[in-house]
């Protein structure tokens, strides 16, 4: 499995494009997972004006980056939360060649996943695994939350088991806040953490990391972040 963990629907720009097209191909199959929606999307109707190739708010910024790859349209699958089975998905996954989590809020697209049966299909995937933000951070095994609007307390969570090794911090810049919550996360439970900046990622392969574009590095070694 490759892994690879970005802030925005980016990657396809040039501080990434040269790392990132090493493992995209031009007839990969993709497989949109788009777990992420808040409470206000409730029935398929309201699914697919976010989501839909007709009307979708989203679908641009979704597929945009494949498409600079080379991957045509019709490669481009999603799993639809209000109307695809556990089978349907279970399917999806098995055809697909690259599992793509989009952002928004990472518990929700957990919990959505334990009910579509679908951690174990995931965790057994052997192609390309990428992620926008909360889609970022539901790879690491077990992940935290930073406050902010979406969210009103600090919180450690499970995530897929996927990566153990370090944690991160997505559209990293440098608040406080952020700097704050890094170093409980260094002191408590990591001696890595990988602060995501809305131009940065990581591909994560053969546990060895490659850093795109603009990342910072924190480690327990030297904690000296202001808090």
């Amino acid at each position: 499995m490759v892994n690879m963990l970005f802030s925005l629907y980016n990657f396809h720009e040039d501080w990434a494009r040269n790392a990132v097209s090493k493992y995209i191909n031009f007839n990969d199959k993709v497989l949109i997972i788009p777990f992420s929606f808040g409470d206000k999307i409730s029935s398929d109707n309201e699914w697919q004006n976010v989501y839909s190739k007709d009307n979708g708010k989203y679908y641009g910024s979704i597929v945009t980056p494949f498409l600079n790859y080379g991957i045509r349209e019709e490669n481009i699958d999603w799993v639809n939360y209000f109307k695809d089975t556990k089978e349907n998905a279970k399917a999806k996954i098995r055809n697909s060649s690259i599992l793509f989590f989009t952002g928004g809020l990472p518990d929700k697209t957990m919990l959505r996943l334990m009910e579509f049966g679908l951690i174990n299909d995931i965790e057994s995937f052997t192609g390309v695994v990428i992620g926008i933000s909360a889609g970022a951070m539901i790879q690491i095994a077990e992940y935290h939350i930073t406050p902010d609007e979406d969210y009103n307390k600090f919180t450690y969570n499970v995530g897929l088991n996927l990566i153990k090794d370090f944690d991160i911090e997505v559209h990293y810049e440098e608040t406080e806040i952020q700097n704050k919550y890094i170093n409980k996360v260094l002191n408590e439970k990591r001696d890595k953490i990988y602060a995501i900046t809305n131009t940065g990622g990581l591909i994560f392969h053969d546990s060895k990391i490659t850093l795109l574009g603009d990342v910072k590095n924190f480690s327990r070694e030297n904690i000296c972040l202001k808090t």
